[in-house]
């Protein structure tokens, strides 16, 4: 299985690198919708350039046009290879039918998304508690509180953490957990009884198990 998971974990990796600019592409717009209640600055903008999503936030106004503004990397997603970790553990588990692949796929990569995107929000907000330089000294944001910037200071760590390929196996292994033994949903041979041993190998008469 090492092997096959290797192999496909390299082409995996190879076809992310296409997509990564169109996975940030996805993230960022997902979050816009999200600026005027996360962002305490009016103006915020979330720039794609590349793989990378950049906060360019307002900071301080001279005048209508001068205005000084900080740009602030909250993404990067060239080398982020979870994904194609998770889809090629999935892919070589050996035992599994192809639609038990195509579910487990499904819901794991899902999720997996899901916590990409929080520790993405988490980001954000850590982001905008740092105190940035200007001409005239450091700007704080008004969000700025100490035990505000303990507590995301911590929930950074543990998403950047988890996120180099830890969430991807926690999620494999709860998926093999949660499947395990499982027998899959079949279609019985007209041949086969109802009351002959299952097909599937359960031990189960088959009008009590793939048959029932």
């Amino acid at each position: 299985m090492l092997l096959r998971a290797g192999g496909a974990f390299l082409i995996l990796a190879l076809l992310w690198i296409v997509l990564a600019s169109l996975y940030t592409q996805l993230l960022a717009a997902f979050a816009r919708p999200l600026i005027p209640s996360i962002e305490s600055s009016p103006g915020t903008r979330y720039l794609v350039e590349g793989t990378r999503i950049i906060a360019q936030r307002p900071l301080m106004r001279q005048t209508i046009t001068n205005v000084t503004t900080s740009r602030t990397p909250l993404h990067e997603t060239s080398a982020d290879y979870p994904i194609a970790l998770l889809a090629a553990l999935v892919l070589a588990t050996p035992g599994w039918s192809l639609t038990r692949r195509g579910r487990v796929l499904a819901v794991t990569v899902g999720l997996l998304i899901l916590t990409q995107f929080l520790s993405f929000l988490i980001n954000i907000e850590y982001t905008k508690l740092w105190p940035q330089k200007t001409a005239v000294g450091l700007v704080v944001s008004t969000d700025y509180s100490k035990a505000k910037m303990i507590l995301f200071d911590w929930l950074y760590a543990f998403s950047e953490f988890m996120g180099r390929g830890f969430f991807a196996l926690l999620l494999y292994f709860g998926a093999i957990t949660l499947v395990w033994g499982r027998p899959e949903d079949r279609i019985l041979d007209a041949t086969v009884g109802r009351n002959a041993p299952c097909p599937c190998g359960s031990g189960l008469k088959a009008k009590r198990c793939c048959g029932g």
